[in-house]
């Protein structure tokens, strides 16, 4: 294995190369893979209390199945690094392609990530130029910080023998923007979602007629929330963790109430996948089977054509529209 690790990232507004040694990655011990934080460097007149609760750590492989999930790993001091080691559910040898770090309640400015697989390959991540931060990304979940978290695609930070930095404005612009903007790369999460459990993430490479790959579409991917599922809406399906997009699909329901999730914006887009959703507090219910959008029974005036809470069940013309009921329910409300 190379001693080096070239990661891409922003230089004073440029695109890069920022090289880890081997003492910037965790040992290859682990069945899982770990992750490692480093803080930035608090100093008079600049950078404080950088140090703090370090953030949870949700990994995803390549086509966007949840691998494994670690919370409240703990805390780490300004200018020190901690590692996170998290346990695939799956076979221990899966590619964790894809992280989601989310916020924890005592703010932290991150300066760098990098992982290491358990085959041992590594990847890394540098905050300079993201989100204004000069030296590091502020993220916290009670609204110390306006960034509650994001998600790295580790393989497309990676300057690899065949790949080349752009030498024009233009094509440096444009690559800038696909890393930041384009959402499966690199995504920030912001108040008010203070505990991010989902990734965007590229479906599979589809092959187009001329034979060569195709990789633009973009879709969403949901882990386990932070903490288990509320009696409310438990049923007799406790578990959640281990639960990848695949068996998601179908035979899972998530109960929401904030306003940056609704079941609107889900229905309309053209690339959203995953489970069904509810929204409890707009009173909105998206099939996601066919994208099609059902108002929530209220008891009163709205009894049909609705989604029953208390069956889970879509009713339409006085008939439940399931066979049977979801095997899975997922609580992203804020009283869990």
């Amino acid at each position: 294995m190379a001693a080096i690790v070239e990661a891409i990232g922003l230089i004073s507004g440029v695109l890069g190369i920022v090289q880890f040694g081997l003492d910037n990655f965790s040992s290859d011990d682990s069945e899982g893979s770990t992750v490692r934080i480093t803080v930035g460097l608090d100093f008079d007149g600049g950078l404080s209390s950088s140090g703090g609760d370090l953030p949870d750590i949700r990994l995803f492989n390549e086509v966007g199945g949840f691998l494994g999930i670690n919370v409240d790993p703990g805390t780490v001091d300004s200018g020190k690094f901690s590692d996170i080691t998290v346990e695939h559910n799956d076979d221990a040898g899966s590619q964790a392609a894809y992280t989601l770090f989310s916020a924890n309640d005592n703010a932290i400015c991150i300066a760098a990530a990098s992982i290491t697989w358990p085959n041992g390959d590594k990847y890394a991540w540098v905050a300079t130029g993201v989100a204004n931060a000069p030296d590091c990304l502020w993220i916290d979940a009670n609204n110390d910080q306006p960034q509650t978290g994001f998600q790295v695609h580790w393989p497309e930070f990676v300057n690899k023998g065949d790949s080349t930095i752009p030498d024009t404005p233009e094509d440096q612009a444009a690559r800038i923007d696909y890393l930041c903007n384009a959402g499966p790369p690199f995504k920030l999460r912001s108040q008010p979602d203070t505990d991010p459990k989902d990734i965007t993430y590229w479906t599979p490479i589809t092959r187009r007629s001329s034979g060569s790959d195709e990789r633009d579409v973009a879709a969403t991917s949901y882990g386990p929330p932070k903490h288990a599922v509320s009696a409310k809406y438990r049923r007799n399906n406790p578990q959640t963790n281990g639960t990848t997009i695949h068996d998601m699909i179908g035979m899972s329901l998530v109960i929401g109430d904030s306003d940056i999730h609704k079941a609107t914006d889900l229905c309309g887009s053209e690339t959203s996948y995953g489970p069904d959703f509810v929204n409890v507090k707009t009173g909105m219910f998206c099939r996601m089977s066919d994208k099609t959008l059902w108002p929530t029974c209220n008891g009163a005036d709205v009894t049909d054509n609705c989604f029953n809470f208390d069956s889970q069940q879509l009713i339409t013309n006085g008939l439940a529209a399931r066979s049977e009921s979801y095997k899975k329910v997922i609580d992203w409300t804020s009283s869990q």
